[in-house]
C-alpha cells in the first residue's frame, strides 16, 4: 500500500480543529459555517464578516484608530469596550445580556467567543469555520484559558443571530 492519506470520514467533526483543541474530542459541537478567511474571531464577535481584525496595517486587515495592540488583552478590552461591552466576572447565560469570552496564553490574547442566546458560545476558528461549542472546550495550550468576560445589553438584537420576528 502507498502512503496513506487522512480520510475525514467523522460526520460532524473537524479532524484538525480537535488536534488544535484536543478538549473538543470529547465535547459536543457543531461546525456552523465553511472556511472563509476573510474575518477572524474577533470580527466575528463583533458581527464584521468582511474584515481580519487584527493591527497588522495591510489591506483587507482592520484594528479600530486610537485602540492599543492586537497583542495585548487591553486592546482586546478596549475593542469590546468601543462595542458597549463592559467586564463581568459571569459566565452563565442571561438572556438581556450578550457576552463574549478572550482566551489568551502566557504571550497575550489568541481568541474570542460570543454566547448565543440559546447559551452555547460560537467562535470564528482562526481562517477557518465558525464553530458553536462550549467555553471549556477551547481551552488548552493553543488558545490558552479564558481570562475576560465582557458583557453588554442587547438591544435591537443579538449579533449575527436571527430574532423571531426575522424568521
Amino acid at each position: 500500500m502507498g502512503q496513506r492519506t487522512r480520510i475525514f470520514t467523522v460526520i460532524g467533526r473537524d479532524l484538525d480543529l480537535e488536534e488544535v483543541c484536543p478538549r473538543l474530542k470529547h465535547c459536543s459541537y457543531k461546525i456552523t459555517s465553511p472556511k472563509d478567511p476573510r474575518y477572524n474571531c474577533v470580527a466575528y464577535a463583533v458581527g464584521d464578516l468582511k474584515a481580519f481584525w487584527y493591527d497588522a496595517g495591510v489591506k483587507g486587515y482592520y484594528w479600530p484608530p486610537g485602540v492599543s495592540s492586537s497583542e495585548t488583552i487591553e486592546g482586546w478590552v478596549k475593542v469590546f469596550e468601543l462595542h458597549g461591552y463592559r467586564e463581568t466576572q459571569d459566565r452563565t447565560l442571561e438572556p438581556e445580556y450578550e457576552k463574549i469570552a478572550i482566551y489568551a496564553s502566557a504571550e497575550g490574547p489568541e481568541h474570542v467567543a460570543r454566547q448565543k442566546a440559546s447559551g452555547i458560545w460560537t467562535s470564528k476558528m482562526g481562517k477557518g469555520v465558525d464553530l458553536e461549542h462550549t467555553l471549556e472546550a477551547l481551552e488548552g495550550d493553543f488558545y490558552g484559558k479564558v481570562v475576560k468576560i465582557m458583557k453588554r445589553k442587547c438591544e435591537g438584537g443579538r449579533v449575527l443571530e436571527e430574532t423571531k420576528a426575522d424568521s
